[in-house]
């Protein structure tokens, strides 16, 4: 079993065991669909969400597409369809925020930097500064200009004087989950990823853990796209990802749970499949 699989099983199992979601069961009947557009480095997190909530709620349909909050933030802004939106950059919920395209919106998730390697790399980096030496021929990163895990990673470069050094060498990539890849199947020889990306794949091993004061703070907010407040199923999903028990499912994917809203007193021990 994969260490993402095992992640997937164990964090299922905190909402299936949670009160508040044996709870949310119990309410008024909801019908309906949705469409959630996320962040690509939520998409293990937010895909066992997703089920659960499924379960709870068979009669609505919530449909998810993950890509890169650049991407996925300006398919809002043309017009396309969506009703929740999990950006991994403050700066995108403010560009629709801006549009007036926000019913509301809250800072959901916290995030750091790291560089990969190959699991089974010779390469060693102590530093930052190491991935300059010669060994390291490609570097993957999210696209530095637009993509926000890109563009995290070139100001951190840039506060330790090295952008100008490394630009040659980055692999720009589509999203997060595009440069892991790159590191994974050996297109590159390191890479700037999110921790949360990094700690769930067993092809790759964390190198060196970037001090997160090198970037802006990494803040994924929730966003309720304008006009979804009248879809109860909508309302009811946004505040689910808000809940507890999806922060207790964010953190054991290696996120900072921010929001805990809802959490008013310690959790109750319950059996769960003894």
């Amino acid at each position: 079993m994969t260490r993402r699989a095992f992640l997937v099983i164990v964090a299922a199992s905190v909402l299936l065991c949670d009160p508040a979601t044996a709870r949310a069961a119990q309410k008024d009947k909801l019908v309906g669909k949705l469409l959630v557009l996320a962040a690509a480095s939520t998409t293990d997190a937010v895909d066992v969400i997703r089920a659960e909530f499924a379960r709870l709620h068979p009669e609505v349909t919530v449909r998810t597409s993950f890509a890169a909050s650049s991407a996925l933030a300006r398919q809002i802004e043309a017009g396309a369809r969506a009703d929740v939106f999990l950006s991994a950059s403050s700066e995108w919920a403010d560009h629709l925020e801006k549009k007036k395209l926000v019913a509301r919106r809250r800072d959901l998730l916290g995030n750091r930097l790291v560089v990969i390697v190959p699991v089974d790399a010779k390469i060693k980096i102590d530093m930052a500064s190491d991935l300059v030496q010669k060994s390291v021929r490609r570097l993957a990163m999210a696209d530095p200009q637009s993509v926000p895990a890109g563009i995290y990673a070139r100001q951190a470069l840039e506060k330790l004087q090295l952008w100008e050094k490394l630009r040659s060498k980055v692999a720009g990539a589509a999203d997060v989950r595009q440069a892991l890849k790159f590191v994974e199947t050996g297109a590159a020889d390191a890479g700037i990823v999110y921790a949360t990306d990094a700690a769930a794949d067993k092809r790759v091993r964390i190198a060196l853990k970037l001090d997160p004061k090198l970037s802006e703070p990494i803040r994924y907010p929730l966003v309720l796209v304008q006009g979804a407040e009248s879809n109860a199923a909508a309302v009811a999903f946004d505040e689910f990802l808000a809940s507890p028990a999806a922060a207790a499912v964010f953190e054991r994917f290696g996120f900072v749970a921010l929001s805990k809203a809802g959490e008013t007193k310690p959790r109750e021990a319950i059996p769960c499949g003894g």
